[in-house]
Order: C-alpha cells, then structure tokens, then sequence
C-alpha cells in the first residue's frame, strides 16, 4: 500500500445575491460500474498534482478544464485522509476553494451524467462522504461564507 499526497479538493463556488452555489458533479453509472461497485454520487473537483508542478498551477489547470474563470483561490485550511479502494492507497487530500464567474457550460467527460450549481444546504443533502461534508464546512466557515476571509489563505 502506498501513501498519495498529489491530489486534492476543489470547492468550487460563486455567489448569487451574496448567497455561495457550489458546483457538483454526479457520477456516470459507467464510471460507477468500473470503479465503484455501481455506486453513484455526487462529488467535487479534484484533481493530481503532476511531478514538477505546483499545486496553485494544478487548480488553475483543473479551473480552467472546467471552463470556469476564477475571481480567488484560497487553502481551506482543512486536509483528510482516506484509504482508496479504487487504487489501493492511503491518501491524503487537502481542500481548497476558488470562488469563480459563474458559467453555465461546464464540460462533463464520461465520468460524470450530470452536474449543478447547489447552495450549501442542497449540496450537504447530496453529498454522502465525510471528507466532503467536512471539507465543505471548512470552506464556508473560512472562505466562501466568511465576510473577511484572512489573506493569508489566498493562494493566487
């Protein structure tokens, strides 16, 4: 078994009268069938961090895959670790936001049947992971609910 610690979180969100939408993507039943026993759920951006690259470089790339212009990217402060049955590691995955102009053409690949925009509320009721459901508290108590998120957790 092996550790991972190239990938990462994305808790992608813009605001509608002030109000954060978080963007999620919800499984394909290919991608489920392949990988996940038929289970389908709905999930976030995520991404590796490729060998000489640094992780603000892998979110803007993951960002920009995704269509979407960011406005901030911010640490969320907050990592969890979790054993991978689908490649049979231990990982550990930090958690980020990027607040972003909100489009309403994200691309999807065959990994994903649908996805949306959701306040905080809709998207705890989708979710069902606890590094989900903990790394979306975090993001909105210090980013994208916080009237003064501290600057220092900006990354770009």
């Amino acid at each position: 078994m092996k550790l991972r610690t190239n990938l990462f979180d994305l808790w992608v969100y813009h605001k509608e009268d002030g109000i954060p939408k978080y963007l999620l993507f919800h499984t394909s039943q290919e991608k489920a069938d392949k990988w996940f026993r038929g289970g389908r759920f709905w999930q976030i951006p995520g991404e590796f961090v490729g060998d000489d690259e640094e992780v603000i470089d892998a979110i803007k790339r993951c960002l920009k895959d995704l269509n979407l212009d960011y406005k901030s990217i911010w640490a969320a402060e907050h990592t969890y670790i979790v054993y991978n049955s689908r490649r049979k590691n231990m990982e550990i995955i930090p958690v980020f936001a990027a607040e972003v102009i909100k489009n309403e053409d994200v691309p999807i690949t065959w990994e994903h049947s649908e996805w949306g925009w959701f306040t905080a509320e809709e998207a705890l009721k989708r979710i069902k992971f606890r590094g989900l459901i903990e790394g979306l508290r975090w993001a909105r108590e210090f980013i994208s609910e916080n009237s003064s998120p501290l600057m220092e957790l900006r990354l770009d």
